[in-house]
């Protein structure tokens, strides 16, 4: 039986509607938390793993994420630094970076955006993405602090009037696990987020800096990013297929207030002795009326098996 098309792209007036891309931005409004790491290495696990067409769109600008890309062993990752004009404005910097955006969805399967936020940001624009990714340091203060920047940019998150993009907060930087349960019980959250497998501080990993990327790192180094990387896979396609279908609301993953379900899943998984535990069955059972599926190993057709939405 043969595949289903995918969607073609429309027009309204000149301008092409946005391209079937999953749309991923990492932000934080601190430095030093892993940010650029994350985003230069969450792209290369779409293309290494999962063979997707995909761009860096690095906003930043100091550029550390296209940098490494540039720099590091070619794998056909598209790479572009386009630093806003944080000068021009909030509407003029959020113009900039819908046409950045736009321009890379039209030819690419995944985006990842990354960005230092600034107040001088229109919070509007994060209704572009499917998926806000925020890594955190595991320091209380620090996750208060996130937790702050991000409760100013609730009314983006818990929309009820425009599809919001689901939250992702990333524990980055994680020396020990039990860190992340004792600092994510102990506050109470007032925004809903899902809460992802933690990336680790392996001293290998500053050395990959322009040479390689975590995925590949050998044993659980490479195996653990893997895991965290599938998760925002994962998360990010069924979001997608909620909006197609409008039928899940991923926004009911995680409703936080002073624990997550996945946190406590994730947490409960390793307790019985296995340290990576699969983000899919936690969203499985977070959502069972629509597991999720594992990005399929055969590459051709993949878009239309995600998009097609029956």
């Amino acid at each position: 039986m043969s595949e289903a098309p995918a969607p073609k792209l429309t027009t309204v007036g000149a301008t092409p509607a946005r391209a079937n891309a999953l749309k991923i931005l990492v932000t934080s409004r601190k430095g030093g938390v892993g940010k650029s790491t994350i985003s230069a290495n969450l792209a290369a696990f779409f293309k290494l793993e999962h063979g997707l067409t995909t761009t860096l769109l690095d906003l930043d600008l100091h550029g550390s994420s296209s940098d490494w890309l540039r720099e590091a062993r070619p794998i056909g990752v598209v790479v572009q630094h386009h630093p806003l004009p944080l000068d021009l404005g909030r509407k003029g910097a959020a113009m900039e970076a819908r046409r950045h955006l736009r321009h890379a969805a039209e030819s690419s399967d995944v985006v990842i955006a990354d960005l230092t936020w600034s107040d001088a940001l229109d919070g509007n624009w994060l209704f572009d993405y499917d998926v806000v990714l925020t890594p955190v340091s595991m320091s209380g203060i620090e996750v208060a602090a996130t937790i702050g920047f991000l409760s100013n940019l609730h009314w983006v998150f818990e929309s009820t009037v425009r599809t919001a993009p689901q939250l992702v907060i990333c524990p980055s930087r994680v020396d020990e696990t039990d860190s992340i349960s004792k600092i994510f019980t102990s506050q109470t959250f007032p925004i809903s987020f899902v809460l992802s497998p933690p990336v680790y501080n392996f001293a290998e990993a500053k050395f990959l800096f322009k040479k390689g990327y975590l995925s590949e790192l050998a044993d659980d180094r490479g195996s653990t990013f893997k895991v965290f990387a599938q998760s925002i896979a994962d998360v990010g396609f069924a979001h997608m297929r909620s909006k197609l279908r409008r039928n899940i609301s991923i926004g009911n993953l995680s409703k936080v207030s002073g624990e997550s379900t996945v946190l406590t899943h994730f947490m409960q998984q390793r307790a019985h002795g296995n340290a990576t535990a699969t983000p899919a069955t936690l969203m499985k059972q977070a959502v069972p009326e629509e597991p999720i599926a594992k990005v399929p190993e055969k590459k051709s057709g993949l878009l239309r098996r995600w998009f097609n939405p029956f």
